[in-house]
């Protein structure tokens, strides 16, 4: 054949170039397959680094494919190789967002699900910028799912963002009102705003649409110490010491433990608490304490609302006894000035015995009568504080380490006087 002839016969038959480009795609596409399955048994063989190793392979063949791109992005990010995930999700995100290039079959991730994995590395790689860009790129992809709002308000929890978590989780909600995580999420928020009847409300509901979620039951317990409901903080501990030891343990460690109240059912609660101002020694002890400068030791028996650190209740040196002078506690002798007749009330007790299985210490203290047997006292506004630990070493809830007879819950020392 002559040149002529070989010209006139290529130039007639165009597609025997295109086929031949045809064969070798067809061969890289196969040879990535070959890569990708590869891939996927060292997957279920637990070796993630021969996985990372064939995926990378496969792109080398087929650099638009999404199962390569998609594997190695979550690889990357499940190592801490935040860096190398973004890239692998950008790649991602271009084919998926480019006609030509997207794999629309049913197996590869939408343009929405490439654009949330994105997010979720930059926000791994704490670029909260970009990753808050990709949600709300991916919320207007498909306004339906709640799941962009859902991370996006996350993200917002994550940054103390607190007002826009909020509004992006209560947007998923009405887009998934039956989802058990998103009521989480809302405790979660109410939790960290300190509105804790909403909080205790919205975990309740996420445990009725997730019966076994630690995570909820660990939020309900700090709700539950935020008003100050010991029985459910328990409750809750109870739970998760059997779901979740681990959260328990981070439960007990949050809560700083309270004094909830006086046990005047107790034996041996010698103080009547309930008196009110200008009561006569005597009536405290009719025999002891009606003798002109006799002494007696009384005790009250405190509660506290979880089990405390034995020797830092039994040291007296964290115990004070004072004249209650706050709302909360009460006015001793309704603010009138201390008289001649007033009984001395001790700083501190004499010895202090502890039951952790009843959570409650028994404070011991000398009262004396005066000299004319004639001396008062406002037993109901004698406070109590103490200012040791539980059993886990946290210190006392500064707002409730104080109690006395007039008030039903612990209160905060800083208003007492001595």
């Amino acid at each position: 054949m002559s040149s002529s002839d070989w010209l006139s016969a290529t130039s007639s038959d165009p597609m025997g170039l295109t086929a031949t480009v045809q064969a070798v795609q067809a061969d890289r596409t196969q040879l990535a397959q070959f890569a990708i399955a590869r891939a996927t048994s060292a997957l279920s063989a637990g070796n993630n680094d021969q996985a990372i190793t064939a995926f990378k392979q496969a792109l080398a063949f087929d650099s638009n494919n999404t199962t390569a791109n998609n594997y190695l992005g979550q690889l990357y990010l499940n190592k801490g190789d935040t860096d190398n995930a973004i890239k692998a999700f950008q790649q991602l995100v271009r084919i998926q967002s480019n006609q030509s290039t997207a794999d629309t079959s049913s197996n590869a991730p939408t343009l929405e699900a490439a654009t949330l994995s994105q997010g979720n590395a930059y926000l791994q790689a704490k670029k909260y910028v970009q990753s808050e860009q990709q949600y709300k790129t991916a919320e207007k992809l498909k306004p339906t799912d709640p799941v962009p709002s859902y991370t996006l308000g996350q993200q917002y929890l994550t940054q103390g963002r607190l007002d826009e978590a909020l509004t992006q989780i209560q947007k998923a909600q009405k887009l998934s009102p039956n989802d058990g995580n998103i009521y989480y999420a809302l405790g979660s928020i109410y939790n960290a705003q300190g509105n804790y009847n909403d909080a205790a409300s919205a975990l309740l509901t996420s445990l009725q649409l997730k019966p076994n979620f630690p995570s909820a039951n660990y939020q309900l317990g700090i709700a539950y110490n935020g008003l100050s409901y010991n029985d459910g903080v328990q409750q809750q501990l109870s739970i998760l010491n059997s779901s979740d030891p681990t959260q328990a343990s981070q439960l007990s460690a949050a809560i700083k433990p309270q004094i909830t109240g006086i046990d005047s059912s107790n034996s041996q609660n010698t103080f009547n608490a309930g008196l009110g101002p200008g009561t006569p020694l005597y009536f405290l002890d009719p025999v002891s304490l009606i003798t002109p400068n006799s002494s007696r030791t009384v005790s009250t028996v405190i509660q506290f609302s979880t089990n405390m650190d034995f020797d830092s209740v039994t040291n007296i040196t964290n115990w004070s006894l004072s004249r209650g002078n706050s709302a909360q506690s009460g006015y001793y002798n309704n603010s009138m000035p201390k008289s001649s007749k007033d009984a001395s009330i001790p700083a501190m007790p004499i010895s202090v015995t502890y039951d952790s299985t009843k959570n409650e210490a028994t404070v011991k203290f000398q009262l004396s009568q005066n000299s004319n047997g004639n001396a008062l006292i406002d037993t109901r506004h004698v406070v109590f504080t103490f200012n040791g630990k539980d059993a886990a070493g946290q210190t006392m809830d500064q707002t409730a380490n104080s109690i006395d007879g007039n008030a039903s819950a612990g209160f905060g020392s800083v208003d007492t006087f001595a």
